[in-house]
């Protein structure tokens, strides 16, 4: 397992930065001393819950962010999970789900396992891809992403600030180079979407297969935390309902 505080330190210098905060500000928005959090953003000092939650809040970091960053800086407390394990039931459970699901490994959206509906959906995304992988090389993706360049955005955006510290450096350079052929890459790599707040609820406009009408799909993304503990997650793509 990586060194998960590294990462830690920069997304929150990162949006510090971003929202035109010094630390004397940022101190006094949430009641923690500028050498307390020069400490945390050099990575020097891990941080502890309720320091987070301060700077977190101050800082308006958005739930997914949170809920990773906390994770991530109690990771190194457990012992490392096994290997991404496809049990009989749990390819069951995935084709007994009637819209599109995959089993996926967060945060380098590596798919481990998919039901027909997804298969039917997003074709050419195979268990031992890279979701980022198909997105920018396989050019299905762009009939199937109606949203594709967003959708792509949010995703490597997710991936460059989450995958330090959970994912080994060398995945992350496999994706890194296998996407970096894409001509779009650069531009997705080195910039942020317009909305990185959206990921609190994720939503994806698809092509249907059979009609070609465009669909809002909700992204669902559940974590399998209890026993038998898995790496992956379910991922479910549901018609979004209307209010």
């Amino acid at each position: 397992m990586e060194n998960p505080y590294p990462p830690i330190a920069r997304y929150l210098r990162e949006r510090r930065e971003s929202a035109g905060l010094t630390r004397a500000a940022l101190s006094a928005a949430a009641g923690i001393s500028p050498a307390l959090i020069q400490k945390i953003e050099q990575g020097t000092r891990p941080p502890t819950l309720e320091a987070l939650t301060a700077l977190f809040d101050a800082l308006t970091v958005p739930e997914v962010m949170r809920d990773h960053l906390i994770s991530l800086s109690i990771t190194g407390r457990y012992d490392p999970v096994s290997p991404p394990l496809v049990r009989p039931a749990d390819q069951v459970l995935l084709d007994g789900i009637t819209h599109p699901a995959s089993l996926q490994m967060h945060p380098t959206y590596d798919v481990v396992a998919t039901n027909a509906a997804w298969r039917l959906h997003f074709p050419g995304l195979e268990t031992g891809l890279s979701m980022l992988e198909w997105m920018l090389l396989d050019p299905r993706a762009k009939t199937a992403l109606v949203d594709w360049e967003q959708q792509v955005h949010m995703c490597v955006y997710g991936f460059r600030v989450m995958g330090p510290g959970l994912a080994s450096q060398q995945r992350i350079a496999e994706i890194v180079e296998a996407c970096a052929e894409a001509p779009e890459w650069t531009k997705f790599w080195t910039t942020d979407p317009a909305a990185p707040h959206s990921l609190d609820d994720p939503v994806m406009y698809c092509r249907d297969p059979r009609t070609g009408a465009t669909t809002a799909m909700t992204v669902h993304s559940l974590g399998a935390s209890l026993i038998p503990r898995r790496e992956w997650s379910l991922v479910v793509y549901a018609p979004r309902q209307i209010d």
